[in-house]
C-alpha cells in the first residue's frame, strides 16, 4: 500500500475535506456538498498524490461554483480540468522541492513526472509551472 504524502493530508484537513477511497469507476472526484474527495481504491497500491492534488485543485479553484460551465461543453470541461491540473502540479512542485531539498536549477520535468506518475500529455504544463516556480 502506498502512503499518501502527509502535506497533502494537511492541505485537505486545512480545507476541511475528507479523503475517502472507494470502489468507483474513475480515479477520483471532489464532492463539494459533503466536503469529500473520493478516490478509487485502485489507487491505494500506487502513488495517488497527483490525483489527490488534482481534486484539491478543483476545491481550491472553487469549481463547484462553475458546475453549469463544467457540464456545458467539452471545451469548458477541459478548461477546468486543466486549471485543476495546474494547481495539482504547483502543489506537488512545492512538496517535491521541499522533500528532496532541491534548488530550482535542479528541477527535472521527467523525474518529477515519473515520481508522481503524471501523464506525458501534461509535460508542457509541468515545464511551464517549473519555469514559473519561485
Amino acid at each position: 500500500m502506498y502512503e499518501i504524502n502527509s502535506r497533502l493530508i494537511e492541505i485537505a484537513k486545512n480545507l476541511d475535506l475528507d479523503l475517502v477511497f472507494a470502489d468507483i469507476n474513475r480515479s477520483g472526484f471532489y464532492f463539494a456538498d459533503e466536503k469529500v474527495i473520493f478516490l478509487s481504491s485502485k489507487l491505494l497500491n500506487q502513488n495517488s498524490d497527483f490525483e489527490i492534488s488534482h481534486e484539491l485543485g478543483h476545491c481550491i479553484q472553487k469549481h463547484e461554483e462553475l458546475a453549469a460551465f463544467y457540464n456545458a461543453t467539452n471545451s469548458s470541461r477541459r478548461k477546468l480540468e486543466r486549471e485543476a491540473n495546474k494547481v495539482a502540479i504547483q502543489i506537488l512542485l512545492e512538496i517535491f522541492m521541499s522533500d528532496h531539498d532541491l534548488d530550482k536549477e535542479q528541477l527535472n520535468a521527467v523525474k518529477f513526472m515519473e515520481y508522481y506518475q503524471i501523464s506525458s500529455d501534461l509535460e508542457d504544463c509541468v515545464k511551464e509551472s517549473m519555469l514559473n516556480y519561485v
